[in-house]
């Protein structure tokens, strides 16, 4: 997405836009599309928002790997960023998730010729890696001030179309319509409970795989980056970085150590700190930190620290260089390594330092 389509929307040029985009598929980060649809909600514009999911990625991901995952993600964004052109923006709201906004439409056949389009282009796309593979997108869509006059509500139905359209077989778009779509009962996401309950059993799994404590905490690290797609994850000790793994997608290809006394007072009483975004730490007085992350272009950062029977062995982190919303999956895993570490060292009665020295 370039700045000069940007710079034409008066949201925008009020904006930092260094941080502004999502760093696998240049399309908006998920802070800023929905902070633009706050912005619309506030000042009252009419707009229509759309949130697109790939249909069954978590099958591509398993069949074909998360390197060609990602290039798919990134073939599908700029194609809608294309198909949508000048009459709205587009974000990653999620893993697999895009938000699309289309600002001042809102009549019904206008938002459906976009929508149309999006999703016939989608499904004509070809990928050099996988030619047999077609990937699909449902949308749920709504449209303000119509469907609600809230960021939930809004969010609420556009979640209920979209279902809609999972149950419809998928590979379509529904515009949300109150007398067809407003008894719709989302049932729980069995799927992704299956998925979070998986990756938690397979961390547990790789770090109790043999008496190679080691080699099992290096391919735990290695498994949350692959899965995850986060630009750094490490095990620090007291005074070093022990164990990293850096995503072959980050931006930054050397990070550094981060005192973790600074850590520990931002920690709560579990032992996790996290940031969705750098900034905040300068609302709380955490200027030294903020610098720190700064240097290193760290703008979201998560960090668990690693104990057991009241002894410190120091941290497990991760870095974003982009804004990113953590969500509660990604912090259990990061909450099961890190225990299970503590546990582990304790009971091989060794430290991160000493064991990789």
């Amino acid at each position: 997405m370039n700045n000069e389509k940007l710079s034409s929307i008066e949201f925008f040029n009020n904006q930092d836009l260094e941080f502004a985009f999502d760093g696998l598929t240049k399309v908006l980060s998920r802070e800023m599309i929905t902070s633009y649809l706050s912005y619309l909600i506030q000042n009252k514009k009419t707009f229509t928002v759309c949130l697109c999911d790939v249909d069954n990625f978590k099958s591509v991901n398993d069949n074909y790997g998360h390197m060609l995952g990602d290039e798919i993600l990134q073939i599908l964004a700029e194609n809608i960023e294309k198909t949508v052109g000048n009459k709205g923006v587009v974000g990653r709201y999620g893993g697999d998730e895009f938000m699309i906004i289309l600002d001042g439409i809102t009549e019904y056949n206008d938002v459906w010729e976009v929508c149309h389009k999006i999703n016939v282009s989608a499904g004509k796309l070809k990928y050099e890696k996988a030619e047999e593979l077609n990937v699909t997108l449902t949308t749920g869509i709504v449209r303000y001030p119509i469907d609600g006059q809230t960021y939930e509500e809004l969010l609420s139905k556009a979640d209920r179309a979209l279902y809609r359209g999972k149950m419809k077989g998928r590979n379509c778009f529904i515009i949300y319509l109150a007398a067809k779509h407003a008894n719709i009962l989302i049932e729980p996401n069995k799927e992704k409970l299956y998925s979070s309950m998986e990756m938690l059993s397979r961390v547990f799994n790789i770090l109790n795989a043999g008496d190679d404590l080691k080699r099992n905490i290096k391919s735990a690290i290695q498994y949350l980056s692959s899965y995850l797609m986060i630009d750094h994850i490490c095990l620090q000790s007291m005074s070093k970085i022990c164990v990293e793994q850096i995503h072959s997608l980050s931006v930054v290809k050397e990070f550094e150590f981060i005192d973790n006394d600074l850590i520990f007072r931002e920690m709560n009483s579990s032992g996790l700190f996290f940031l969705n975004a750098r900034k905040t730490l300068m609302q709380t007085g955490s200027t030294t930190l903020h610098a720190l992350l700064k240097n290193q272009q760290i703008y979201s950062f998560l960090s668990f620290k690693i104990e057991s029977n009241g002894k410190q062995y120091g941290i497990i982190r991760a870095d974003s260089t982009n804004i990113k919303v953590w969500q509660a999956a990604e912090m259990d895993l990061f909450v099961v390594a890190a225990k299970l570490i503590g546990v582990l060292l304790d009971k091989a009665n060794t430290d991160l330092d000493e064991l990789f020295k």
